[in-house]
């Protein structure tokens, strides 16, 4: 008799434990996956950087004045 409701017992721990909260794709709960995805669009929101591939290109004009500065300065015996 004792046996059987220690089995009782544990079949029963067994379905409650069955109905936990459920991770999804990568262990994550629904809701932690929520939770993540509105950080995510918070910090996409506020990113005040571009940091596009395009805003990494170098200024052609920009580069051209400077080493015409350097070479300027080099001419003149002020070198840096």
């Amino acid at each position: 008799m004792m046996t059987r409701l220690a089995f009782a017992g544990l079949a029963a721990l067994a379905l409650l434990a069955g109905c936990s909260r459920q991770p999804g794709a990568g262990g994550l709960t629904a809701d932690e996956e929520r939770q993540l995805d509105n950080a995510a669009a918070m910090l996409d929101d506020n990113n005040v950087f571009d940091a596009s591939p395009d805003s990494l290109v170098a200024n052609e004009a920009a580069i051209a004045a400077e080493e015409n500065a350097v070479g300027a300065n080099e001419a003149d015996g002020n070198a840096e």
